[in-house]
């Protein structure tokens, strides 16, 4: 509690009774303002919220004060803003109270508040008032996505609320006593009483700063949600493991990581998903000994460590209960949820004796484990050999594009009434001297995980529009280009834009592009995605989903989103002769396709029996090899009827 409101009402009557202060006129001393400025790094820090602001209010605007020095924080020091237009920050200060904003784009209040102008969607802040009760101004934490902030989090926010007024107390004293400086020579006694109250709470700061740095300390290695060791913590013990154990132990590192977690909180929210996260490391801690130490390190993910002797058997005991806590449902609320989990599992000495790296090693092994679908895997040398392929990958792609490596094949779309060509889809190839052909599947994640996708995507996006530009002249009609697009790609705010400028660039109609998403893209981001179909498909641009029955929410996304285009999964339809279930639920998807309006394509169609099924139940479009398969564009195009036997026809 603020020490303004710590003394009684009497106290504070006779204290300020006389006193008639300019309060828009103290300056704050640097010394405060660099304390203020670590608090606020600090806080940004331990939320891991990228924004987390000081502001104070003039007569006419409202100023940041002190800004976090974290990145993605769009407000600078001494920028300014005017008063009426509805603020976060000028709310919080009339009203005198906390405001909690998760998702202003959700908010009716909200979603048209000048802060989204710079992205900032989520919002928590507390009002920051002089003794006398007037406004300094307010501190708060502000996110570019939807945050929910936590009790936790918000409870830390008050305690730094709590520490700034008391320094306001300080200075206001401070200004109090210079003002009256000379009333004071005259009145010992009540300067003495005065300087006795301001050393009392000069104190009490003390001792709240004290526990602060303290409480502080502790989220810098520990997670505030669960309570285990967090990664540096982890790391630290670790390596104090290795220096301590003896020559005949082993140490395992058991990376534990939750499958599919987002979607936990996508389908039962934030609060039931942090339960899930409470429960499990509830049942994780009951294995802790001196022996065996455990730590949530991100998101559903935990670290297990334990010196052990080194038998298997020591290990699979390990491996057996940690699989038990989480193959356990959990009962939240009135569900009964079930997860899948995965594990990766290194050991010293025999996968090293550094922490970061057997850390990393673990980490892999719980990648291959995901990849593979089982319930845990052993860091080895196929381990190692894929760990060194995707470095051999990466080292490679970095220069590809300039290196002229990478190329567009074209597959094309084939009307299934008249047999003619209406378009193609442009697939990525990536040809290296030492590598030979690699394939999409091997190297487009990696490209995103470096940020070259960006790069990437733009060369796809200009080759591609080029060449049905070059087809459409050729054949003296429209020609439809199928474009694959990358989840960051279409987080470019700018993105529909810069597709936009390319079909002018290349005197395409809108009607010529179809760009193909995935499930996985809707999934990343919801709202992103949403906003960026809607402007695309204002100017005219058709989009597909691909991939279509392979994800987990597929229905919902002909809910939520508004598609021209459906592609039936090959998976589906490489079966057709021999799989009953798979004729039925193509049959299904194709019934769907027709009630919603939608163009139905049918992908990875080899045989006349496959082509003659999906005809008969009246699919638009065919792709396969028995059309054709992806070949470079040095040959053109030919329009009129086709035979599915010719696979030369494009």
């Amino acid at each position: 509690m603020p020490y303004n409101f710590a003394i009684n009402q009497s106290q504070k009557d006779r204290l300020f009774a006389d006193i008639a202060i300019d309060t828009d006129k103290i300056v704050v001393p640097q010394i405060m303002v660099d304390n203020w400025q670590q608090t606020l790094d600090l806080l940004s820090e331990l939320v891991d919220t990228p924004a987390a602001l000081i502001m104070r209010v003039h007569q006419t605007d409202i100023e940041v004060f002190t800004s976090s020095r974290t990145q993605g924080n769009p407000y600078k020091k001494h920028d300014k803003d005017s008063l009426g237009h509805g603020l976060y920050c000028e709310t919080v200060i009339k009203a005198g109270k906390e405001l909690h904003i998760p998702n202003a784009l959700k908010d009716k209040d909200w979603d048209k508040n000048p802060d989204i102008k710079l992205g900032m969607i989520a919002y928590c802040g507390l009002p920051l008032r002089w003794p006398d009760n007037s406004a300094f101004g307010t501190i708060c934490m502000l996110d570019n996505k939807e945050h929910n902030y936590s009790q936790s989090f918000r409870s830390l926010l008050a305690r730094f609320q709590n520490g700034i007024e008391a320094n306001l107390v300080t200075l206001y004293q401070q200004a109090k006593l210079q003002l009256h400086n000379q009333e004071l020579e005259q009145k010992v006694q009540q300067r003495t009483h005065e300087l006795a109250e301001l050393s009392s709470k000069l104190i009490k700061e003390i001792e709240n700063r004290t526990s602060t740095e303290t409480s502080l300390e502790y989220h810098k290695s520990y997670d505030p949600l669960t309570g285990l060791p967090n990664r540096i913590n982890l790391i630290n013990s670790l390596s104090t493991m290795l220096e301590e154990v003896n020559r005949k132990e082993k140490i395992s590192v058991l990376y534990l990581g939750l499958r599919n977690f987002k979607s936990i909180n996508d389908s039962y929210g934030y609060l039931i998903g942090d339960k899930i996260l409470t429960i499990l490391s509830q049942r994780l801690q009951h294995y802790a000994d001196e022996n065996t130490f455990i730590a949530r390190i991100a998101g559903a993910e935990f670290v297990i460590i334990q010196a052990h002797k080194p038998s298997n058997n020591e290990t699979n005991k390990l491996i057996n209960k940690v699989l038990s806590c989480c193959n356990t449902p959990f009962g939240v609320a009135d569900f009964v949820i079930t997860i899948p989990s995965s594990m990766g599992i290194a050991q010293a000495p025999i996968d090293g004796i550094d922490a970061a790296i057997l850390l990393q090693k673990a980490g892999a092994a719980m990648t291959i484990s995901k990849a593979d679908g089982s319930t845990h895997s052993f860091f080895n040398q196929d381990t190692q050999a894929a760990l060194n392929l995707r470095y051999q990958l990466e080292s490679h792609l970095v220069d590809a594009l300039n290196k002229n490596e990478l190329s567009l094949h074209y597959q094309p779309f084939i009307n299934l009434k008249n047999q003619k060509v209406i378009g193609a889809e442009a697939l990525l190839r990536w040809h290296n001297p030492i590598l030979g052909n690699v394939t999409p599947d091997r190297f487009i994640a990696l490209a995103e995980r470096n940020g070259q996708i960006i790069d990437i995507g733009n060369f796809v996006l200009h080759t591609a529009l080029a060449q049905a530009a070059k087809w459409c002249r050729e054949l003296d009609q429209e020609f439809k280009i199928a474009i694959n697009i990358s989840p960051l790609q279409m987080r470019n705010p700018r993105f529909s834009e810069h597709i936009a400028d390319l079909l002018t660039l290349y005197q395409l109609p809108p009607t010529a592009l179809e760009l193909e998403i995935t499930e996985g893209m809707l999934m990343q981001d919801e709202h992103i995605a949403h906003n960026a179909i809607q402007k695309l498909q204002e100017l005219g641009i058709r989009i597909s989903l691909d991939d279509f029955g392979t994800g987990y929410s597929s229905l919902s996304y002909l809910q939520k989103y508004s598609f021209d285009t459906l592609k039936i999964d090959r998976c589906f339809i490489n079966k057709l002769e021999e799989n009953e279930q798979d004729r039925e639920l193509t049959k299904a998807i194709i019934a769907i396709g027709k009630k919603l309006n939608l163009v139905v394509i049918a992908e990875g169609v080899e045989t006349l029996e496959q082509d003659a099924f999906i005809r008969h139940e009246e699919c638009d479009l065919g792709q396969g090899y028995l059309y054709g398969k992806p070949i470079t564009a040095h040959e053109p195009p030919v329009s009129g009827l086709l035979s599915p036997l010719n696979n030369h026809y494009f």
